[in-house]
């Protein structure tokens, strides 16, 4: 084969890659067995430089990032020969160099090899050298089973420096097949113990259980993988918490899928509500009345019975400063015993109606009594009874109860009624 057809085929080998957007995954460290078919030099074999020879050699491989390998390989022929005073040869050549990974494919990688080394020549002649040497190849490797890769490759050794034969150099090609062995554990990039090549989830979170292709198992279904899943038998359509546990949202420690009572906290109960003895919907801690049933009430306990409102209540005692609206100290407890009494009426609408004796003139009384009916009024709708439940109405000297020309008589007209508006 002459220098340059083989320099054609290279090139040609070469454009033949292509780009992929997942690249092979190739042992990290690998010992392979090398067969082939070698040409010689004409230098060297004479007229047999188009014969094919037999090749056997060994190599040795290893990752150096992405796109580059180191390798070393030797490779023996024994070549047949017919140039005059040499003879057969046998061709022996070491070499050490770096591959680069020009084009990557899903199951293979295309690459060109380049390396240095030394051939060592020993033929039937006279002519017996070592000399120094430069390689050139293109080839392929191809994965194989878990871990193991097979290749092909063509390349050209040039040696230096020979003075017994002309060019001062031999001009060697070689076809190669080559089968090796991963060293060491395949690549696992997602370190779930399935190889990057058979891993079909190759980002699978650390710590989750996978089947033989490399996925995560989830066997009860509730989106967290086993081995992450802390309550891995959690029923089916059950919400669960990132750990894959069961929601507990009041934090009793009954999921909500069993909590009857998911918002209310009751650690320890069998269907996560607390204790309702009397069963009226009024929780015990918060049931007034925790024997009795009240359901609808806030406090757990049945309302107390409306009293019956009379005719009228006068507030006796219930006294003002001298022609003032101003009530005096002791006017106070008559005043909030009025006021529990109103509670007790439910809610009849009641008249705050005030009089005055007939000292002063009556257009004077009318305006005084007045005010103080809207000062009792004011005072009992402090006291928590609806504004709207009460009216104020003065009626100054009118329906006097005893006689004003007393002194005793007059203190008994100057008074205050609850009067109920039926």
């Amino acid at each position: 084969m002459k220098r340059t057809q083989a320099v054609w085929l290279l090139a040609g080998l070469a454009a033949l890659g292509g780009s992929a957007a997942s690249a092979a995954e190739m042992p990290e460290r690998e010992l392979g067995l090398l067969f082939g078919g070698g040409w010689a030099d004409e230098d060297l074999v004479g007229g047999k430089d188009s014969e094919v020879n037999p090749l056997f050699g060994l190599r040795y491989g290893q990752r150096l990032n992405d796109s580059y390998n180191l390798f070393g390989d030797l490779v023996y022929g024994p070549y047949d020969g017919n140039r005059a005073g040499v003879g057969d040869a046998d061709v022996t050549t070491l070499r050490g160099g770096l591959e680069w990974l020009f084009s990557k494919q899903q199951r293979y990688n295309w690459f060109l090899s380049g390396g240095l080394g030394l051939m060592n020549v020993d033929t039937d002649g006279s002519i017996d050298f070592t000399r120094p040497m430069a390689s050139l190849g293109v080839g392929q490797a191809w994965e194989v089973g878990v871990n193991d890769a097979f290749r092909w490759e063509v390349r050209a050794d040039q040696s230096f420096g020979n003075d017994d034969l002309p060019n001062a150099g031999l001009t060697n090609f070689q076809a190669l097949l080559g089968y090796s062995w991963g060293l060491g554990a395949p690549l696992d990039s997602d370190g779930d113990g399935v190889a990057n090549r058979i891993d079909q989830c190759p980002d699978t979170p650390k710590g989750a259980k996978v089947d033989v292709k490399g996925c995560p198992i989830d066997s009860d279904g509730d989106g967290v993988f086993d081995g992450l899943d802390k309550c891995p038998d959690t029923p089916a359509g059950v919400k669960v918490n990132p750990d894959g546990c069961p929601v507990d949202g009041d934090g009793d420690g009954i999921a909500d899928y069993q909590d009857k009572c998911p918002t209310v906290p009751a650690p320890g109960t069998p269907d996560g509500c607390p204790p309702d003895s009397d069963g009226d919907g009024v929780i015990d801690a918060n049931d007034a009345c925790p024997t009795v049933p009240a359901p609808g009430t806030a406090d757990g306990c049945p309302p107390k019975p409306v009293e019956a409102a009379p005719a009228k209540l006068t507030l006796e005692g219930v006294n003002f400063d001298n022609d003032s609206a101003k009530l005096l100290p002791e006017s106070i407890v008559i005043l909030d015993a009025a006021a529990d009494t109103l509670k007790q009426w439910g809610e009849v609408k009641v008249e705050v109606s005030g009089y005055t004796d007939s000292v002063s003139s009556e257009e004077y009384n009318l305006d005084l009594s007045q005010r103080r009916a809207e000062t009792v009024r004011a005072y009992l709708i402090d006291k928590g009874i609806a504004a709207e439940r009460l009216t104020a109405k003065g009626y100054g000297e009118a329906s006097p109860v005893a006689d004003n020309d007393t002194a005793e008589g007059r203190a008994k007209n100057r008074r205050v009624e609850l009067v109920p508006q039926q």
